[in-house]
Parts: structure tokens; sequence; C-alpha cells
């Protein structure tokens, strides 16, 4: 509670407020971002909250309306991060380079450091989302909910869990969630909407599945710009796929190589228990320990990282 009264604090001290989303927008970090500003809007209907970012048109059944903000010092102001830690995972950073705020306050649930200089952290490795996170400083709290904010946290909880599934699921999100959907979160939308698949995704994951390799344990597959070109993809965006290669019999762990762009190689470890955030820790990244990611420059160090995966999911004593 200390730290929920912190936050509010913050909130009630400065006029506006800027809330900001991570590069590569999943459902967690617009979520917890939309949700955020739907609950500070309601609550404290007289501060100015400005969302800012790029959606990248993902979730397109939903509304992320981005505000668009001169770089230049906001009087009175509070920047909130959520779902990120260093500037350069940050859509608009500029403003936080440029010194625009007053305070930063970050709330995440990456279990790493940052370079934010945030007079208020709170960080919850053991929580699913930053959605949860927010959410549970408004139950706590006691603040008015509306069924926006419900569905947007929702939406964060529920991909971020991938769709309530992961080992950090626990009674209290399912706890939390269930007030979100008593408050009107539009769950079915959502699970109707995520769980259509077009024919060409179909045919995407069938060729990743007919090329993927399995070794030791562990499962492997390099998306190279050449294949997806082949397959229609423009965006390297729609080509990261970690989920296809997810719970093959009883491998261990799964690590999905896509190539974005001439010598850049995004990495998503995923496992069932190993702590795959050893892995990616070694090759410059981070995350959590059954779900982490990297980036790397050279194609040939693939074989290299699946290596050291095959090796850390030995590690027996990781497991949790």
């Amino acid at each position: 509670m200390k730290i929920f009264k912190e936050i509010e604090a913050k909130i009630l001290k400065h006029k506006n407020i800027v809330i900001f989303h991570h590069i590569r927008p999943d459902g967690d970090c617009l979520g917890s971002q939309f949700g955020f500003k739907n609950l500070i809007k309601v609550n404290f209907p007289d501060k100015n909250v400005y969302t800012v970012g790029d959606p990248k048109d993902v979730y397109p059944y939903l509304e992320f309306k981005m505000d668009d903000l001169p770089y230049e010092k906001l009087e009175d102001s509070l920047a909130i991060i959520v779902d990120a830690n260093f500037k350069e995972r940050l859509e608009k950073r500029q403003y936080l380079d440029d010194n625009c705020f007053d305070e930063v306050i970050r709330i995440d649930h990456h279990p790493n450091d940052d370079d934010l200089n945030a007079s208020l952290v709170w960080v919850e490795a053991e929580a699913p989302a930053a959605a949860q996170q927010v959410t549970e400083i408004a139950y706590a709290l006691n603040w008015k909910l509306n069924a926006d904010a419900a569905t947007y946290l929702y939406l964060g909880i529920y991909t971020d869990s991938v769709r309530l599934t992961t080992n950090t699921t626990t009674s209290k999100t399912m706890f939390l969630v269930s007030w979100l959907w008593a408050n009107g979160a539009r769950k079915d939308l959502l699970h109707a909407e995520m769980a259509k698949k077009t024919l060409e995704d179909i045919k995407i994951n069938a060729f990743i599945q007919q090329n993927m390799k399995i070794a030791n344990g562990v499962v492997s597959y390099f998306f190279s710009l050449e294949d997806q070109a082949k397959l229609g993809i423009d965006d390297p965006l729609k080509a990261n796929r970690p989920f296809v290669l997810a719970s093959i019999d009883d491998n261990k762990a799964w690590v999905f190589f896509t190539e974005e762009k001439p010598g850049q190689i995004r990495c998503e470890f995923r496992s069932n228990g190993a702590c795959v955030r050893n892995v990616a820790v070694k090759w410059g990244g981070g995350g959590h320990h059954r779900a982490s990611g990297a980036q790397i420059k050279d194609a040939n160090d693939i074989p290299l990282i699946v290596k050291d995966l095959e090796k850390e999911i030995l590690n027996l004593a990781e497991y949790k």
C-alpha cells in the first residue's frame, strides 16, 4: 500500500501527466498506458493526461490515439514509464533526453536496471504484466474504474500472461481479472479478435514449423528477410512469432530469431522452466526467467546462442 500511495501522491502533485510505451509495442505496454490514462482521467479529472508514441496499428479493433506534444519543457509535469526501463527502448525518448518533465516514475515487471533517473520505481518481477501492476494500484486505492480502463488493462494482462497461462499467473492475477470483468472489460471482443487467424498466418506458421530446428531439447528458427519477403511479410513485427515454437513435445526451451534489417536480428527466448534470461543477458539482452529477449548483429552467432540454450536447460537448479 505504501508504494501505491506514493504513486498516487506523484499524480496528485502534478498538473500534466505524460505516459510512455516501449518500441515494438505489445498489448501490455499499450494496455498499461491507456488503462492508466483512463484511470487518471476518471479519478482526477482536473489532470491533463497525454499518451505519446506509435501503436504501429496493432490491435486495430481498439483505439490507441496518441497525443502530439512539442519537444519542449512541460510545466508542472510527471512522466510515467510503463513496461520498460531504458530510454533506447522507449518511443518518443527525446522528451526524456531533453528533460521535459519535472519528475519521472517507472512501473514495470522487468527485473532490469534503468537509465530514467526516476524519482520512484516500482518493479515487480513476479507480476505477469505491467497492466496487472496498474490494476493493483487502482484496486488497492479504491479508484473508480470505467469500461475503457478495464478493457485496456485486461488486454495487457491477457496478452503478456499468454492468455493467463504463464507461471507468473497467480490467484492475484485471476482476482484482479475478475474485477476488470465485473467493471465492463470487453473480454468477448478481445478473446474473439485474438483467436482469429488469416490464411496468410496459417501459411506463415506452417512454413516456420516445416523449417524449424529441434536438437537437445531446444527448438529454434531463424526468419530471414529473404524468407519473410517470399511469404509477403513487409514488417518484421509481423514476422516475430516465438509462440509458433512453443510446447513441442518434451523440448525445454525455444528461441525465435527474426532478421529485422541487415545487421539486426531480434532473439526471443522462451522456456517451460529453464532460466532463459541467463542466455539473453549473456548476449546483451534481458527479461524474465522464462521469457527474455536480445539483439544480435550477425547470423553466425545463432548456433552459438542455441548451444548456450542447450546448456542452460541442463541447469535444473534454475527451474522454478
